[in-house]
């Protein structure tokens, strides 16, 4: 049944991927860019429909935007599809399977999957995380960047990445608990940050703050600032452990003298943050893009 159905998904346009075990669907999924999950507990080991379903349901690495289906060769009873549903099941089907009508709503699935993703890619504010995304940074820079020049102000960009001191990190792989972590101190940094700053999650582990009239010398105060508030959070246990701050700017005593724009001092940050020392011995690195090396 599991060969088949490869085959039919392979028909309708699909790459269709078969694992035989719970643990190796865990682990397909976190890696993301899955259009659907099909369970059935015939085809997985170690672990039942449910308990994947449940598993993925309460991990904050998967994308709850995927549609999940449980297929069962048991009689279907309320009860079980009750369970089903509560684990987080989009669908319940029982086999043999009406193919066509799994298209038909795999269809109308991805369509609400699109428009949410539309929805998403022009928020401002992420509402989980209280962070400006992409989409907000490049607008509020817009604005920040026209008042900057009007006044002749100084302006500041400054690019972070958070390390936990007792993390260790093995062939460019980060580990849950560093993520779990970076959540904790976005949040610290978010909070901390002056309230004319835009503070956005430009990666996986980055951070970057639009900071207005603000010159190389208070870039440097920013980052020291609120890596004393790190410290604070760390012994108050707000975050769960010590994290020392990776950071890369770039500053301009007038913003409308530079002749830089902001997607440029954004850019300029991300390459000072990456050539920033890894903070090993408990430090941390600060580095001025113009401190970088000519090319």
């Amino acid at each position: 049944m599991c060969r088949s159905l490869l085959t039919v998904f392979e028909e309708k346009g699909y790459t269709a991927t078969g694992v035989g075990s719970g643990k190796e669907v865990l682990k397909l999924a976190r890696r993301g860019g899955l259009d659907i999950i099909l369970l059935d507990d015939e085809c997985i080991d170690e672990l039942t429909a449910v308990e994947v379903c449940v598993a993925l349901r309460d991990d904050p690495l998967f994308d709850h935007a995927t549609p999940i289906v449980i297929t069962s060769s048991a009689h279907v009873t309320p009860q079980s599809r009750a369970a089903a549903y509560s684990a987080g099941a989009w669908e319940y089907c029982q086999q043999p399977l009406d193919v066509d009508a799994l298209f038909l709503k795999l269809g109308t699935f991805l369509r609400a999957r699109a428009e949410l993703e539309v929805s998403q890619s022009q928020r401002l504010v992420d509402p989980a995380s209280g962070l400006y995304t992409l989409f907000g940074l490049e607008q509020m820079s817009e604005q920040l960047g026209a008042l900057a020049a009007r006044r002749h102000e100084a302006f500041a960009c400054v690019a972070f990445s958070p390390q936990r001191v007792d993390l260790e990190v093995a062939n460019g792989h980060t580990s849950v608990a560093r993520r779990s972590g970076f959540a904790d101190v976005a949040n610290v940094v978010r909070i901390k940050s002056r309230k004319s700053d835009v503070v956005a999650q430009t990666g996986a582990f980055r951070l970057a703050i639009l900071a207005p009239d603000t010159d190389a010398k208070g870039a440097r105060l920013l980052v020291a600032r609120l890596q004393w508030e790190l410290d604070a959070a760390s012994k108050k246990t707000t975050i769960p452990d010590e994290f020392r701050m990776r950071a890369g700017y770039s500053a301009v005593a007038d913003f409308a003298a530079s002749k830089v724009d902001m997607k440029e001092l954004v850019h300029r940050a991300e390459s000072a943050l990456a050539h920033a020392p890894s903070g090993g011995g408990g430090s941390y690195g600060v580095v001025s893009f113009d401190e970088l090396p000519v090319a």
